[in-house]
Protein backbone atom coordinates (compact mmCIF):
# COMPACT_ATOMS: atom_id res chain seq x y z
CA UNK A 1 0.00 0.00 0.00
CA UNK A 2 0.86 3.57 -0.83
CA UNK A 3 2.61 5.84 1.62
CA UNK A 4 0.83 9.27 2.19
CA UNK A 5 3.03 12.64 2.39
CA UNK A 6 4.25 13.82 5.20
CA UNK A 7 1.27 15.43 6.09
CA UNK A 8 -0.42 12.54 7.34
CA UNK A 9 0.28 12.03 10.94
CA UNK A 10 1.24 7.58 12.08
CA UNK A 11 -2.91 7.60 13.05
CA UNK A 12 -4.08 8.44 9.29
CA UNK A 13 -6.50 5.40 8.18
CA UNK A 14 -4.92 3.83 5.15
CA UNK A 15 -7.50 5.01 2.70
CA UNK A 16 -7.18 8.25 3.43
CA UNK A 17 -3.64 8.04 2.79
CA UNK A 18 -4.29 6.89 -0.52
CA UNK A 19 -5.99 9.47 -1.90
CA UNK A 20 -3.45 12.13 -0.42
CA UNK A 21 -0.77 10.37 -1.66
CA UNK A 22 -2.12 9.08 -4.83
CA UNK A 23 -0.77 12.33 -7.27
CA UNK A 24 2.95 11.77 -5.40
CA UNK A 25 2.40 7.65 -5.84
CA UNK A 26 1.08 8.44 -9.63
CA UNK A 27 4.38 10.37 -10.74
CA UNK A 28 6.76 7.89 -9.50
CA UNK A 29 4.89 5.01 -10.94
CA UNK A 30 5.26 7.00 -14.53
CA UNK A 31 8.21 7.84 -14.29
CA UNK A 32 8.56 11.84 -13.30
CA UNK A 33 11.37 12.93 -11.05
CA UNK A 34 10.45 13.47 -7.74
CA UNK A 35 12.58 16.76 -6.30
CA UNK A 36 13.79 14.70 -3.35
CA UNK A 37 16.14 12.90 -6.30
CA UNK A 38 16.62 15.31 -8.45
CA UNK A 39 20.51 15.56 -7.68
CA UNK A 40 20.42 11.94 -8.32
CA UNK A 41 18.82 11.81 -11.65
CA UNK A 42 21.66 12.20 -14.17
CA UNK A 43 23.55 8.88 -12.06
CA UNK A 44 20.53 7.37 -11.98
CA UNK A 45 19.43 7.79 -15.68
CA UNK A 46 23.37 5.98 -16.57
CA UNK A 47 22.38 3.40 -14.56
CA UNK A 48 19.19 2.59 -16.17
CA UNK A 49 20.97 2.81 -19.98
CA UNK A 50 21.38 -0.36 -21.23
CA UNK A 51 24.71 -1.91 -22.39
CA UNK A 52 25.03 -1.92 -25.69
CA UNK A 53 26.08 -5.97 -25.98
CA UNK A 54 23.10 -6.61 -23.70
CA UNK A 55 20.22 -8.47 -26.18
CA UNK A 56 17.05 -6.51 -27.47
CA UNK A 57 14.70 -8.73 -26.13
CA UNK A 58 15.55 -8.13 -22.50
CA UNK A 59 14.58 -5.03 -22.57
CA UNK A 60 11.72 -3.46 -21.09
CA UNK A 61 8.77 -3.00 -23.66
CA UNK A 62 5.81 -0.45 -24.44
CA UNK A 63 3.35 -3.31 -23.26
CA UNK A 64 4.60 -3.48 -20.43
CA UNK A 65 5.14 0.21 -18.84
CA UNK A 66 1.57 0.10 -20.31
CA UNK A 67 0.33 -2.87 -17.96
CA UNK A 68 1.84 -1.12 -15.26
CA UNK A 69 0.69 2.03 -15.38
CA UNK A 70 -3.07 0.45 -16.13
CA UNK A 71 -2.20 -1.46 -13.05
CA UNK A 72 -1.34 1.46 -11.18
CA UNK A 73 -4.55 3.38 -12.01
CA UNK A 74 -6.58 0.50 -11.47
CA UNK A 75 -5.40 0.36 -8.33
CA UNK A 76 -6.19 4.10 -7.52
CA UNK A 77 -9.96 3.65 -8.71
CA UNK A 78 -10.34 0.56 -6.11
CA UNK A 79 -8.68 3.05 -3.47
CA UNK A 80 -11.37 6.11 -4.49
CA UNK A 81 -14.39 3.48 -4.35
CA UNK A 82 -13.25 2.15 -0.94
CA UNK A 83 -13.03 5.90 0.29
CA UNK A 84 -16.60 6.73 -0.83
CA UNK A 85 -18.08 3.24 0.79
CA UNK A 86 -16.86 4.81 3.94
CA UNK A 87 -18.82 8.17 3.49
CA UNK A 88 -22.63 8.06 4.42
CA UNK A 89 -24.99 11.19 4.03
CA UNK A 90 -27.77 11.65 6.14
CA UNK A 91 -30.28 14.31 5.27
CA UNK A 92 -31.88 15.89 8.32
CA UNK A 93 -35.70 16.89 7.29
CA UNK A 94 -39.24 17.84 9.37
CA UNK A 95 -41.44 20.43 10.32
CA UNK A 96 -40.22 23.81 11.30
CA UNK A 97 -39.13 23.90 15.19
CA UNK A 98 -38.12 20.31 15.66
CA UNK A 99 -34.92 20.72 16.41
CA UNK A 100 -33.15 19.73 13.89
CA UNK A 101 -30.24 22.06 13.81
CA UNK A 102 -30.09 21.83 17.66
CA UNK A 103 -30.08 17.65 16.68
CA UNK A 104 -27.19 17.78 14.12
CA UNK A 105 -25.16 19.78 16.51
CA UNK A 106 -25.34 18.18 19.51
CA UNK A 107 -24.27 14.92 17.89
CA UNK A 108 -21.37 16.46 15.49
CA UNK A 109 -19.91 18.44 18.39
CA UNK A 110 -20.66 15.90 20.83
CA UNK A 111 -22.19 18.41 23.54
CA UNK A 112 -25.74 19.21 25.09
CA UNK A 113 -27.67 21.80 24.35
CA UNK A 114 -28.68 24.64 27.14
CA UNK A 115 -32.31 24.62 25.69
CA UNK A 116 -31.48 28.28 23.95
CA UNK A 117 -29.80 27.53 20.93
CA UNK A 118 -26.42 26.57 21.65
CA UNK A 119 -25.75 23.77 19.63
CA UNK A 120 -27.29 24.89 16.89
CA UNK A 121 -25.49 28.37 16.38
CA UNK A 122 -22.74 26.15 15.51
CA UNK A 123 -24.14 24.40 12.81
CA UNK A 124 -25.84 27.64 10.96
CA UNK A 125 -24.30 29.78 8.08
CA UNK A 126 -25.31 32.98 8.16
CA UNK A 127 -26.23 35.59 10.89
CA UNK A 128 -29.76 36.23 10.38
CA UNK A 129 -30.17 32.27 10.85
CA UNK A 130 -28.76 32.41 14.10
CA UNK A 131 -31.14 35.55 14.59
CA UNK A 132 -34.25 33.74 14.36
CA UNK A 133 -33.19 30.07 15.07
CA UNK A 134 -34.54 29.45 11.06
CA UNK A 135 -32.74 27.38 8.73
CA UNK A 136 -32.84 29.09 4.84
CA UNK A 137 -29.83 27.13 3.73
CA UNK A 138 -28.16 24.10 3.27
CA UNK A 139 -25.42 23.08 5.81
CA UNK A 140 -22.80 20.14 5.69
CA UNK A 141 -21.23 18.61 9.17
CA UNK A 142 -19.37 15.57 9.66
CA UNK A 143 -19.32 12.92 12.42
CA UNK A 144 -16.39 10.55 12.31
CA UNK A 145 -15.41 7.44 13.80
CA UNK A 146 -12.58 5.85 14.52
CA UNK A 147 -11.84 1.67 13.97
CA UNK A 148 -13.09 1.31 17.50
CA UNK A 149 -16.81 2.73 16.89
CA UNK A 150 -16.07 5.87 18.55
CA UNK A 151 -16.56 9.44 18.18
CA UNK A 152 -13.49 11.06 17.03
CA UNK A 153 -13.73 14.60 18.73
CA UNK A 154 -12.22 17.83 17.86
CA UNK A 155 -10.16 20.11 19.95
CA UNK A 156 -12.23 23.06 18.68
CA UNK A 157 -15.87 23.03 19.71
CA UNK A 158 -16.30 27.42 19.04
CA UNK A 159 -15.36 26.84 15.65
CA UNK A 160 -17.08 29.07 13.86
CA UNK A 161 -14.82 30.82 11.36
CA UNK A 162 -14.06 29.43 7.90
CA UNK A 163 -10.38 28.82 9.49
CA UNK A 164 -11.57 27.52 12.20
CA UNK A 165 -13.77 24.59 10.47
CA UNK A 166 -11.48 23.91 8.34
CA UNK A 167 -8.78 23.01 10.99
CA UNK A 168 -11.62 20.79 12.67
CA UNK A 169 -12.71 19.00 9.41
CA UNK A 170 -9.11 18.33 8.70
CA UNK A 171 -8.43 16.54 12.14
CA UNK A 172 -11.90 15.08 12.03
CA UNK A 173 -10.99 12.91 8.34
CA UNK A 174 -7.45 12.73 9.29
CA UNK A 175 -8.38 10.17 12.55
CA UNK A 176 -11.54 8.64 11.20
CA UNK A 177 -12.23 5.43 9.58
CA UNK A 178 -16.12 6.29 8.58
CA UNK A 179 -17.45 9.77 8.16
CA UNK A 180 -21.52 10.11 8.33
CA UNK A 181 -21.96 13.58 6.92
CA UNK A 182 -25.44 15.37 7.74
CA UNK A 183 -27.16 17.84 5.22
CA UNK A 184 -29.03 19.96 7.40
CA UNK A 185 -32.56 21.15 5.45
CA UNK A 186 -34.98 23.58 6.24
CA UNK A 187 -37.92 23.20 7.57
CA UNK A 188 -40.11 25.50 6.97
CA UNK A 189 -42.49 25.71 4.22
CA UNK A 190 -41.20 29.33 2.76
CA UNK A 191 -37.89 26.95 2.28
CA UNK A 192 -39.72 24.08 0.39
CA UNK A 193 -37.68 24.45 -2.87
CA UNK A 194 -33.95 24.17 -1.20
CA UNK A 195 -35.12 21.50 1.03
CA UNK A 196 -36.23 19.75 -2.32
CA UNK A 197 -33.30 20.71 -4.16
CA UNK A 198 -31.29 18.99 -1.56
CA UNK A 199 -32.82 16.03 -1.18
CA UNK A 200 -32.78 15.80 -4.56
CA UNK A 201 -29.69 17.15 -5.70
CA UNK A 202 -27.23 15.84 -3.13
CA UNK A 203 -28.48 12.47 -3.17
CA UNK A 204 -28.42 11.49 0.66
CA UNK A 205 -28.16 7.72 1.51
CA UNK A 206 -31.02 7.84 4.37
CA UNK A 207 -33.63 10.65 5.49
CA UNK A 208 -33.48 11.36 9.65
CA UNK A 209 -36.49 12.69 9.76
CA UNK A 210 -37.18 14.96 13.37
CA UNK A 211 -40.55 14.81 14.69
CA UNK A 212 -41.31 17.35 17.98
CA UNK A 213 -43.15 15.22 20.81
CA UNK A 214 -44.61 17.83 21.97
CA UNK A 215 -46.75 19.14 18.18
CA UNK A 216 -46.29 15.48 16.79
CA UNK A 217 -46.25 14.39 13.26
CA UNK A 218 -47.16 18.09 10.78
CA UNK A 219 -48.13 19.21 7.92
CA UNK A 220 -44.34 19.86 6.77
CA UNK A 221 -43.22 16.57 7.92
CA UNK A 222 -45.63 15.19 5.98
CA UNK A 223 -44.29 16.69 2.82
CA UNK A 224 -40.58 15.85 3.72
CA UNK A 225 -42.26 12.27 4.36
CA UNK A 226 -43.95 11.95 0.91
CA UNK A 227 -40.95 13.47 -1.09
CA UNK A 228 -38.30 10.95 0.82
CA UNK A 229 -40.76 8.12 -0.17
CA UNK A 230 -41.20 9.18 -3.88
CA UNK A 231 -37.29 9.56 -4.07
CA UNK A 232 -37.03 6.09 -2.54
CA UNK A 233 -34.61 7.26 -0.13
CA UNK A 234 -34.73 5.03 3.51
CA UNK A 235 -35.91 6.61 6.31
CA UNK A 236 -35.84 6.53 10.09
CA UNK A 237 -37.71 8.97 12.48
CA UNK A 238 -35.99 10.98 15.85
CA UNK A 239 -38.68 12.20 18.69
CA UNK A 240 -37.07 15.06 20.16
CA UNK A 241 -38.05 17.07 23.17
CA UNK A 242 -39.08 14.55 25.35
CA UNK A 243 -38.14 15.75 28.37
CA UNK A 244 -40.58 18.38 28.27
CA UNK A 245 -43.70 16.90 26.67
CA UNK A 246 -46.44 15.70 29.24
CA UNK A 247 -46.91 12.16 29.14
CA UNK A 248 -50.16 11.78 27.59
CA UNK A 249 -48.85 14.00 25.02
CA UNK A 250 -45.95 12.26 24.19
CA UNK A 251 -48.03 8.65 24.03
CA UNK A 252 -50.82 9.76 21.83
CA UNK A 253 -48.02 11.20 19.60
CA UNK A 254 -46.26 8.09 19.19
CA UNK A 255 -49.16 5.67 18.74
CA UNK A 256 -50.07 8.43 15.88
CA UNK A 257 -46.52 8.16 14.18
CA UNK A 258 -46.72 4.08 14.75
CA UNK A 259 -49.97 4.69 13.05
CA UNK A 260 -48.45 6.44 9.59
CA UNK A 261 -45.61 4.20 9.51
CA UNK A 262 -48.06 1.25 9.11
CA UNK A 263 -50.72 2.97 6.93
CA UNK A 264 -51.45 2.18 3.28
CA UNK A 265 -49.76 5.14 1.96
CA UNK A 266 -46.32 3.62 4.10
CA UNK A 267 -46.74 0.06 4.37
CA UNK A 268 -43.70 -0.53 6.70
CA UNK A 269 -43.05 -1.91 9.95
CA UNK A 270 -42.27 0.59 13.25
CA UNK A 271 -39.62 -0.14 15.57
CA UNK A 272 -38.82 1.47 18.45
CA UNK A 273 -35.12 1.69 19.13
CA UNK A 274 -34.99 1.19 22.94
CA UNK A 275 -31.92 -0.65 23.93
CA UNK A 276 -28.66 -2.17 22.06
CA UNK A 277 -30.38 -5.42 21.59
CA UNK A 278 -33.52 -3.19 19.09
CA UNK A 279 -30.44 -1.74 16.88
CA UNK A 280 -29.43 -4.69 14.73
CA UNK A 281 -33.40 -5.67 13.72
CA UNK A 282 -33.64 -1.75 13.06
CA UNK A 283 -30.42 -1.41 11.02
CA UNK A 284 -31.26 -4.73 8.81
CA UNK A 285 -34.87 -3.31 8.22
CA UNK A 286 -33.43 0.02 7.13
CA UNK A 287 -31.48 -1.26 4.73
CA UNK A 288 -33.81 -2.91 3.32
CA UNK A 289 -36.08 -0.85 3.55
CA UNK A 290 -39.12 -2.52 5.09
CA UNK A 291 -38.85 -1.06 8.48
CA UNK A 292 -38.62 2.42 10.26
CA UNK A 293 -36.46 2.90 13.28
CA UNK A 294 -37.94 4.88 15.79
CA UNK A 295 -35.75 6.67 18.31
CA UNK A 296 -37.01 9.06 21.13
CA UNK A 297 -34.52 11.78 22.50
CA UNK A 298 -34.06 15.17 24.83
CA UNK A 299 -30.82 17.19 23.35
CA UNK A 300 -30.59 18.97 26.49
CA UNK A 301 -30.23 15.76 28.93
CA UNK A 302 -28.92 13.36 26.91
CA UNK A 303 -31.69 10.69 27.05
CA UNK A 304 -31.34 8.38 24.31
CA UNK A 305 -28.19 9.94 22.36
CA UNK A 306 -25.86 7.22 22.63
CA UNK A 307 -28.21 4.75 21.25
CA UNK A 308 -28.70 7.49 18.44
CA UNK A 309 -25.05 7.90 17.66
CA UNK A 310 -24.55 3.32 18.08
CA UNK A 311 -27.06 3.46 15.17
CA UNK A 312 -25.69 5.73 12.71
CA UNK A 313 -22.21 4.53 13.49
CA UNK A 314 -23.28 1.11 12.44
CA UNK A 315 -25.13 2.37 8.68
CA UNK A 316 -23.81 1.01 5.40
CA UNK A 317 -23.36 3.46 2.45
CA UNK A 318 -26.03 2.91 -0.40
CA UNK A 319 -23.45 4.55 -3.14
CA UNK A 320 -24.22 1.17 -5.35
CA UNK A 321 -27.87 0.23 -4.19
CA UNK A 322 -29.04 3.32 -4.59
CA UNK A 323 -28.27 3.33 -8.46
CA UNK A 324 -27.70 7.11 -8.94
CA UNK A 325 -23.95 6.72 -9.58
CA UNK A 326 -21.95 5.34 -11.93
CA UNK A 327 -18.78 2.90 -11.71
CA UNK A 328 -15.16 5.22 -11.32
CA UNK A 329 -13.64 4.07 -14.08
CA UNK A 330 -16.04 5.68 -16.74
CA UNK A 331 -16.03 9.00 -17.89
CA UNK A 332 -16.43 11.92 -14.80
CA UNK A 333 -19.44 13.55 -14.54
CA UNK A 334 -19.77 16.24 -11.74
CA UNK A 335 -22.84 18.12 -10.60
CA UNK A 336 -22.74 21.64 -9.55
CA UNK A 337 -24.98 22.56 -7.33
CA UNK A 338 -22.80 25.84 -5.34
CA UNK A 339 -20.17 28.71 -6.79
CA UNK A 340 -18.33 30.84 -4.92
CA UNK A 341 -15.57 33.78 -5.69
CA UNK A 342 -12.89 32.94 -2.94
CA UNK A 343 -10.34 35.78 -2.67
CA UNK A 344 -6.82 34.40 -4.22
CA UNK A 345 -7.80 31.48 -6.03
CA UNK A 346 -10.88 32.68 -8.08
CA UNK A 347 -14.52 30.63 -8.75
CA UNK A 348 -14.67 27.41 -6.85
CA UNK A 349 -17.25 25.29 -7.46
CA UNK A 350 -19.14 22.87 -5.15
CA UNK A 351 -21.04 19.61 -6.13
CA UNK A 352 -20.94 15.77 -6.00
CA UNK A 353 -19.35 13.22 -8.55
CA UNK A 354 -22.62 11.30 -10.32
CA UNK A 355 -19.49 9.35 -11.95
CA UNK A 356 -16.01 8.90 -13.21
CA UNK A 357 -12.91 10.29 -11.27
CA UNK A 358 -11.45 13.60 -11.45
CA UNK A 359 -8.10 14.67 -10.93
CA UNK A 360 -5.87 17.87 -10.50
CA UNK A 361 -5.01 19.30 -14.07
CA UNK A 362 -7.74 17.59 -15.73
CA UNK A 363 -9.81 19.35 -18.75
CA UNK A 364 -13.51 19.05 -18.46
CA UNK A 365 -16.53 20.04 -20.39
CA UNK A 366 -18.83 22.73 -18.59
CA UNK A 367 -22.67 23.35 -19.26
CA UNK A 368 -24.96 23.85 -20.53
CA UNK A 369 -24.79 27.78 -19.92
CA UNK A 370 -27.33 30.39 -20.59
CA UNK A 371 -26.70 29.79 -24.07
CA UNK A 372 -27.09 26.13 -24.02
CA UNK A 373 -23.41 25.49 -24.94
CA UNK A 374 -20.20 23.61 -23.53
CA UNK A 375 -17.22 25.33 -22.47
CA UNK A 376 -14.09 24.01 -21.75
CA UNK A 377 -12.46 24.36 -18.03
CA UNK A 378 -9.61 22.95 -16.34
CA UNK A 379 -9.79 21.75 -12.80
CA UNK A 380 -6.60 23.44 -10.58
CA UNK A 381 -7.28 22.14 -7.12
CA UNK A 382 -9.26 19.98 -5.59
CA UNK A 383 -10.80 19.95 -2.11
CA UNK A 384 -12.64 17.00 -0.01
CA UNK A 385 -14.05 17.52 3.26
CA UNK A 386 -12.38 20.64 3.61
CA UNK A 387 -8.81 19.52 2.94
CA UNK A 388 -6.69 19.20 -0.59
CA UNK A 389 -6.97 15.83 -2.40
CA UNK A 390 -5.42 15.14 -5.43
CA UNK A 391 -8.66 12.97 -7.40
CA UNK A 392 -12.12 12.03 -5.84
CA UNK A 393 -14.31 9.13 -6.99
CA UNK A 394 -17.85 8.61 -7.76
CA UNK A 395 -20.47 9.56 -4.91
CA UNK A 396 -17.91 12.16 -3.66
CA UNK A 397 -19.11 15.93 -2.54
CA UNK A 398 -15.95 18.06 -3.10
CA UNK A 399 -14.63 21.61 -4.62
CA UNK A 400 -13.18 22.22 -7.30
CA UNK A 401 -10.73 25.50 -8.22
CA UNK A 402 -11.56 25.74 -12.44
CA UNK A 403 -10.07 28.20 -14.84
CA UNK A 404 -11.50 28.71 -18.09
CA UNK A 405 -9.54 27.24 -21.50
CA UNK A 406 -11.47 29.89 -23.60
CA UNK A 407 -9.31 32.69 -24.70
CA UNK A 408 -10.20 36.04 -23.00
CA UNK A 409 -12.52 34.59 -20.75
CA UNK A 410 -12.17 34.52 -17.24
CA UNK A 411 -15.00 32.58 -14.99
CA UNK A 412 -17.15 34.74 -13.20
CA UNK A 413 -20.26 33.75 -11.01
CA UNK A 414 -22.66 35.27 -13.31
CA UNK A 415 -20.92 32.56 -15.84
CA UNK A 416 -23.10 29.77 -13.87
CA UNK A 417 -26.86 29.18 -13.40
CA UNK A 418 -28.69 26.14 -12.30
CA UNK A 419 -28.62 22.76 -13.56
CA UNK A 420 -24.59 23.01 -14.75
CA UNK A 421 -22.40 20.22 -15.25
CA UNK A 422 -18.93 19.60 -15.74
CA UNK A 423 -18.60 16.30 -17.89
CA UNK A 424 -15.83 14.46 -19.75
CA UNK A 425 -15.25 15.49 -23.28
CA UNK A 426 -16.17 11.59 -24.16
CA UNK A 427 -19.52 12.07 -22.87
CA UNK A 428 -20.22 14.08 -26.47
CA UNK A 429 -22.72 16.46 -23.90
CA UNK A 430 -25.66 18.02 -25.89
CA UNK A 431 -28.36 20.39 -24.20
CA UNK A 432 -31.94 18.91 -24.20
CA UNK A 433 -35.09 20.47 -24.56
CA UNK A 434 -37.47 18.06 -24.66
CA UNK A 435 -37.59 14.66 -22.98
CA UNK A 436 -40.94 12.03 -22.16
CA UNK A 437 -41.22 10.64 -18.75
CA UNK A 438 -43.20 8.52 -17.21
CA UNK A 439 -45.19 10.39 -14.42
CA UNK A 440 -47.50 9.47 -11.96
CA UNK A 441 -49.46 12.04 -10.04
CA UNK A 442 -49.20 12.18 -6.58
CA UNK A 443 -51.50 15.42 -5.48
CA UNK A 444 -53.94 17.74 -7.57
CA UNK A 445 -56.89 19.50 -6.96
CA UNK A 446 -58.48 19.36 -10.61
CA UNK A 447 -57.20 18.12 -13.78
CA UNK A 448 -53.93 18.01 -15.64
CA UNK A 449 -53.81 18.66 -19.78
CA UNK A 450 -51.55 19.81 -22.59
CA UNK A 451 -49.76 22.83 -22.06
CA UNK A 452 -49.79 22.89 -18.05
CA UNK A 453 -46.59 24.26 -17.04
CA UNK A 454 -44.81 23.39 -13.65
CA UNK A 455 -41.20 23.05 -11.87
CA UNK A 456 -39.06 20.36 -12.57
CA UNK A 457 -36.80 18.90 -10.00
CA UNK A 458 -34.22 16.32 -11.34
CA UNK A 459 -30.79 15.92 -9.58
CA UNK A 460 -29.55 19.99 -9.55
CA UNK A 461 -31.99 20.93 -12.14
CA UNK A 462 -34.62 22.92 -11.49
CA UNK A 463 -36.51 24.88 -14.45
CA UNK A 464 -40.12 25.30 -15.54
CA UNK A 465 -41.10 23.19 -18.17
CA UNK A 466 -44.74 22.68 -20.39
CA UNK A 467 -46.59 19.40 -20.83
CA UNK A 468 -46.33 18.99 -25.27
CA UNK A 469 -48.18 15.82 -25.25
CA UNK A 470 -49.74 13.13 -22.76
CA UNK A 471 -50.52 9.70 -23.32
CA UNK A 472 -54.22 10.29 -22.00
CA UNK A 473 -56.33 13.42 -22.32
CA UNK A 474 -56.06 14.25 -19.24
CA UNK A 475 -54.91 13.28 -15.83
CA UNK A 476 -55.97 13.53 -12.39
CA UNK A 477 -54.52 12.56 -8.79
CA UNK A 478 -53.15 8.90 -8.89
CA UNK A 479 -53.27 8.62 -12.96
CA UNK A 480 -50.24 7.44 -14.38
CA UNK A 481 -49.32 8.65 -18.17
CA UNK A 482 -46.36 9.21 -20.25
CA UNK A 483 -45.61 13.03 -20.97
CA UNK A 484 -43.47 15.00 -23.09
CA UNK A 485 -42.15 17.72 -21.69
CA UNK A 486 -40.32 20.98 -22.68
CA UNK A 487 -38.04 23.60 -20.93
CA UNK A 488 -39.03 26.65 -21.20
CA UNK A 489 -35.82 28.75 -20.49
CA UNK A 490 -32.49 26.80 -21.21
CA UNK A 491 -31.72 23.48 -22.10
CA UNK A 492 -30.36 21.07 -19.58
CA UNK A 493 -28.11 18.02 -19.97
CA UNK A 494 -30.29 15.17 -18.91
CA UNK A 495 -29.83 11.41 -19.30
CA UNK A 496 -32.53 8.29 -19.33
CA UNK A 497 -33.38 6.87 -16.15
CA UNK A 498 -33.11 10.07 -13.68
CA UNK A 499 -35.82 10.78 -11.85
CA UNK A 500 -37.50 13.72 -11.40
CA UNK A 501 -39.77 15.81 -9.13
CA UNK A 502 -42.33 18.23 -10.74
CA UNK A 503 -44.46 20.42 -8.71
CA UNK A 504 -46.73 23.65 -8.75
CA UNK A 505 -48.12 25.19 -5.88
CA UNK A 506 -49.84 21.64 -3.60
CA UNK A 507 -49.74 19.50 -7.10
CA UNK A 508 -46.68 17.15 -6.79
CA UNK A 509 -45.79 14.46 -9.31
CA UNK A 510 -43.35 11.74 -9.76
CA UNK A 511 -41.71 10.35 -12.74
CA UNK A 512 -38.97 8.81 -14.40
CA UNK A 513 -36.79 9.90 -17.77
CA UNK A 514 -37.28 7.74 -21.23
CA UNK A 515 -36.09 9.56 -23.79
CA UNK A 516 -34.48 12.92 -24.48
CA UNK A 517 -34.76 15.38 -27.09
CA UNK A 518 -31.22 17.17 -27.88
CA UNK A 519 -33.04 19.37 -30.99
CA UNK A 520 -33.64 23.12 -30.31
CA UNK A 521 -37.31 24.31 -29.82
CA UNK A 522 -38.75 26.22 -32.84
CA UNK A 523 -38.40 30.34 -31.92
CA UNK A 524 -41.22 31.77 -30.11
CA UNK A 525 -44.17 33.10 -31.83
CA UNK A 526 -45.21 37.05 -31.65
CA UNK A 527 -48.26 37.16 -29.18
CA UNK A 528 -51.35 38.43 -30.76
CA UNK A 529 -54.07 39.85 -28.79
CA UNK A 530 -58.25 39.52 -29.32
CA UNK A 531 -59.89 42.77 -30.01
CA UNK A 532 -57.27 45.02 -30.97
CA UNK A 533 -56.56 46.52 -33.98
CA UNK A 534 -53.29 47.45 -36.04
CA UNK A 535 -52.08 50.87 -35.80
CA UNK A 536 -52.47 52.48 -39.47
CA UNK A 537 -49.65 52.96 -41.42
CA UNK A 538 -48.81 56.96 -42.89
CA UNK A 539 -50.36 56.50 -45.83
CA UNK A 540 -53.67 55.46 -44.68
CA UNK A 541 -53.80 57.96 -42.35
CA UNK A 542 -53.28 60.26 -45.23
CA UNK A 543 -55.99 58.98 -47.45
CA UNK A 544 -58.31 59.31 -44.93
CA UNK A 545 -58.01 62.85 -44.24
CA UNK A 546 -58.04 63.57 -47.77
CA UNK A 547 -61.21 61.80 -48.26
CA UNK A 548 -62.48 63.93 -45.26
CA UNK A 549 -61.77 66.91 -46.65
Amino acid sequence: RRSGPPCCSASTPPWRRGRLGSSRSRSRMVGEKHPATASNASTAAKSSEPDEDTDAADRPQGDEAAVAVGAAADEDVDTLVEESLRDVNVATIGNVDSGKSTLVGVLTKNILDDGRGRARSKVFNFSHEAANGRTSSIAQEIMGFNSSGDQVCCDRLGATTAASRNSTWQQIVSQSNKIVTFIDLCGHEKYLKTTIFGLVGLCPDYAMIIVNANSGFQKMSKEHLGIAMALHIPFFFVVTKIDIAPDNVFEDNMAMLKKIVKSNAVKKQPVLVQGPDDLKPGLDGLVTDQVVPIFCISNVTGDGLPLLRAFIQRIPSRLHLSGLFRPADEPAEFHIDSVYNVTGVGIVVGGIVRGGTIRQNQQLLMGPDRASSFKPVLVKTIHYKRAAADSVGSGCHCALALRSLVKKETLKKSSFRKGMVMVDAGLDPKPTWDFKAEVIILHHATTIRERYQAMIHCGIIRQCAQVVHMSSDLMRTGDKAVVSFRFMFHGEYLRPGATLLFREGRTKGLGRVLEVSHDAPPPPQPKVFRGTAAAPTPAQSAAVLAGGS
